[in-house]
């Protein structure tokens, strides 16, 4: 076809085929279309038609041709280019965010691995003075906090790209809201504030995915305890609202929010007047935790809403969620079985431990051994391999990320030789990393930094498990 030439080559199969369809239909009545870009000289802005091909009908009511109209596109397209352009380098912005992050969190958690597994073996040691196992509580208070900032960023990253998975089933919003409660039983102690409670809600079954619950429920109290001064009250109450839905609501006596900061006090990075350089009270954080619980309530398609008359007045916090069905819940309640006792501790497991950081290792060696297990230790996927071949193990306890590969491939070749169990410690706790490590045969997935009963747990499920 004479026009082929003016076609640009990349395009021109296209063209051959639109001729082809052309030929082929010449019984439809409807038009065919095709996008092509044009031939151009080297340097030249290219140039983009849509080529319309109409049945023309003969003397006879017969279609013997197609005529052929064109309309320049060149504007439509190169805005089509702009927004992919830019699609894709938002995407590519995206992932390299993700990899950032992913990155900062290994790099900030694995530091934090050897301090907590020495503060919470140390905090439950009756060897110890009351006083030294105190200092060891406040250590791991404080690495626990380090940890949940680490949790919050990368809580938000999952959300915001619609990568958060929720576990939801019918749960008991009271027992949960216990547990939150539970963790900040301590500060609310150092700080001498009271906290009064009226759980009035007759029906407390929603469905939703319990950890996220409690984390809901912990952000708000945390707040409530962080904003309120000493010898302040916290009140927590639960009811059903008049269109049934369950809720809470949690208020103190803290410091309270001006119009300005509850207009934003959900938006992430966001932490209020008390914060400015010369403000008397500054409260440090992320302003990443009540971002987050929004979106958690709105993932539940519940609401959340924080009132205050303004400063030094208070604030409240109201959560709102819809009650489960009547019949799921009365059968959950009647099936709930007791809570589940921690599996009993075992001892003399033949362990490999493969782990490059040197204070983490050397920690775990320690603390495995204090605990009768016999652990022989390795820095690399080499030096594992190399003594896996000396030795017969029960265990692998491994780093993901090796200086000359994966935990999970050493998993792979050392299952090919002999059976043996594996437990991943690791910096990287993104779901994607979790299903990873399950799909190469690791039992359990702990992530940095860890307790020792997290250990300790992983270990006894792991070994037990059939």
């Amino acid at each position: 076809h004479p026009f082929l030439l003016f076609v640009a080559k990349a395009d021109r199969k296209t063209f051959l085929h639109h001729l082809a369809l052309c030929r082929q239909n010449l019984e439809q009545t409807r038009p065919l279309s095709v996008e092509l870009e044009l031939e151009r000289k080297a340097g030249e802005n290219p140039v983009f038609i849509e080529l319309i091909s109409t049945p023309a009908i003969g003397t006879k009511s017969e279609i013997h041709i197609y005529k052929s109209i064109f309309l320049d596109i060149t504007e439509r397209k190169r805005h089509e280019l702009e927004l992919k352009r830019a699609h894709d380098e938002a995407e590519k912005a995206n992932r390299a965010k993700d990899d950032f992050l992913a990155a900062l969190s290994h790099e900030l958690r694995t530091p934090l691995n050897p301090i907590m597994l020495i503060a919470s073996d140390a905090v439950d040691n009756p060897d110890l003075p009351p006083g030294v196992r105190a200092d060891f509580s406040m250590i791991l208070r404080n690495v626990e906090l380090e940890a949940r900032l680490i949790d919050d960023l990368l809580d938000l990253t999952r959300i915001t790209r619609g990568k958060l998975q929720l576990e939801k089933r019918i749960v008991s919003v009271h027992a949960i809201l216990k547990e939150a409660i539970s963790i900040v039983q301590s500060e609310l102690k150092q700080k001498k504030i009271a906290l009064e409670q009226k759980f009035s809600a007759p029906l407390d079954f929603i469905f939703g995915d319990a950890v996220r619950l409690e984390q809901i429920f912990w952000n708000v109290l945390k707040n409530a305890v962080k904003f309120t001064p000493a010898k302040g009250t916290i009140y927590v109450e639960t009811g059903l609202s008049e269109n049934r839905d369950f809720f809470v609501a949690i208020s103190d006596t803290g410091i309270g929010m001006s119009a300005e900061e509850l207009s934003g006090v959900f938006d992430a990075f966001a932490q209020g007047e008390h914060a400015a350089l010369n403000s008397p009270h500054r409260f440090g954080g992320l302003g990443l935790g009540l971002a987050i619980s929004r979106k958690l309530v709105e993932l539940h398609s519940g609401s959340i809403e924080a009132v205050s008359d303004g400063h030094d007045c208070g604030s409240k916090f109201t959560v709102r969620f819809p009650l489960a069905n009547p019949v799921e819940s009365t059968e959950t309640a009647a099936n709930e079985s007791p809570t589940a006792q921690p599996a009993a501790a075992i001892s003399g497991i033949h362990i490999l431990l493969v782990e490059d950081h040197e204070p983490t290792r050397t920690t775990l060696v320690k603390l495995l051994i204090h605990r009768h297990h016999q652990v022989e230790t390795a820095t690399s996927m080499k030096e594992a391999r190399i003594i896996a071949t000396k030795s017969r193990f029960d265990l692998l306890i491994s780093d993901i990320g090796l200086p000359d590969g994966s935990g999970c491939d050493l998993l792979n070749e050392l299952q090919k030789c002999s059976p043996i169990k594996g437990i991943a410690l690791t910096g990287f706790g993104m779901e994607e990393d979790i299903a990873r490590s399950e799909a190469v045969g690791f039992r359990a997935h702990l992530t940095k930094p860890i307790h020792i009963q997290s250990l300790e747990d992983a270990l006894a499920k792991t070994m037990n498990a059939i």
